[in-house]
């Protein structure tokens, strides 16, 4: 079944546009904050933050009688604790990171938890992430997104170190487009009666100025573009655009309205008919059918043909598509979701999208092993 990241517009951070290292690699969290039965996974990849409309933590959204927002700082936007967690200089695979490096990626990493756990991680009373409360089983609010804002630092060395090696460069019209942001920032930032300079210190600590964030934003960028390079002269393998296509039938063990696990008897149940339909299975044909029929009687849960892609759908799913089979081949894999009666419809060849996917994978995977090497250590100072 597929993965799903969540995702919510609850507040709006003046964190500049661009593509989220987050979106490189895979979040404990969000991995486990919410299920769905079929919707696609969203990838982190094309994620942009958007421009301040004046919603914020603490009291940063507080308005004057005029309708214009109050002046905010540093203080207004993050607590005493999440500061304690700001401001650090680190140095990576050789490459030097700033405070303002570090603050950056933490303001992206800090809201986008804000508002993807917005309801459901614990606050404070200042209504700021409580950084010491529990956000996993083993993990703190703090650790996670220290852990988090490492790695996305020790994306960009790695996509800065390809950019190099591929003579990438920024053109003009990149350039143009972050002179861009900084003017409709300055805009916003004016409606707090405040400038630009004070309007970034606010978000990002009291070490960022437009030059400073021209710089990091520059390195993002070409972080950008390297990411989509990598994608486009990706040299496939033979037969790696095939994708397998499965047709299945869901019998769940968990609600699929609330996720919520079903009785041992209902479990049995859905085993139970997983196993009968499995073994009377004597074509595709026949298996739509008595699928069709099953979903009608409330007996399955979802009974449809996916052509399937790499990353795209939970591990034992997934593990059964992409191994080898033959045409017709019909066996009963269980998840989380409950017990699925797969068929192996075939191979197609994948489509654009699909190829652009296959090869950030394999972008994803690399990217993975180097960072985890001790080349990649963090070093603070």
């Amino acid at each position: 079944m597929k993965k799903l990241r969540i995702s919510a517009a609850v507040m709006a951070l003046c964190l500049m546009s661009g593509v989220c290292l987050s979106g490189c690699k895979s979040s404990e969290y969000a991995a486990t904050s919410e299920t769905s039965l079929s919707g696609a996974s969203q990838s982190d990849s094309g994620l942009t933050l958007p421009m301040d409309t004046g919603s914020g933590t603490g009291d940063s959204a507080a308005t004057a009688s005029d309708g214009t927002y109050m002046k905010m700082t540093f203080e207004n936007n993050y607590d005493a604790a999440a500061i304690a967690e700001m401001n650090k200089t680190v140095k990576i695979h050789g490459m030097q990171f700033t405070t303002l490096d570090y603050n950056y990626y933490f303001a992206q990493e800090y809201v986008q938890l804000y508002t993807n756990g917005y309801g459901s991680i614990q606050m404070t009373a200042a209504g700021f992430l409580d950084m010491n409360s529990n956000l996993t089983e083993t993990k703190t609010v703090k650790d996670y997104l220290g852990e988090q804002v490492i790695f996305d630092l020790q994306g960009e060395a790695f996509l800065l170190e390809y950019s190099q090696k591929n003579n990438l460069e920024l053109d003009d019209e990149i350039l143009q487009k972050i002179e861009d942001t900084f003017k409709e920032t300055e805009e916003t930032a004016a409606q707090y009666g405040m400038t630009l300079d004070e309007y970034l210190q606010a978000w990002y600590g009291p070490d960022a100025t437009v030059d400073g964030m021209r710089s990091v934003l520059q390195r993002y960028e070409l972080v950008t573009l390297a990411m989509k390079h990598y994608v486009e002269v990706y040299p496939f393998a033979e037969g790696e655009t095939l994708l397998p296509v499965v047709y299945h039938v869901l019998f769940p063990t968990i609600s699929l309205e609330t996720g919520a696990k079903l009785s041992d008897e209902e479990c049995a149940a859905a085993k139970q008919r997983a196993e009968d339909l499995q073994k009377s299975v004597t074509g595709l044909e026949d298996l739509q059918t008595k699928a069709d029929a099953a979903v009608a009687a409330g007996e399955a849960g979802e009974a449809r043909q996916y052509r399937v892609n790499l990353g795209q759908m939970v591990k034992p799913f997934e593990e059964w598509c992409f191994a080898e089979h033959n045409v017709g081949d019909c066996d009963i894999v269980e998840t989380d979701y409950g017990y699925h009666v797969m068929y192996f419809v075939g191979k197609e060849e994948a489509d654009e999208s699909e190829r652009s996917q296959i090869a950030y994978k394999q972008f994803q995977d690399e990217m993975d092993v180097a960072v985890a090497s001790p080349e990649y250590a963090p070093e603070f100072s």
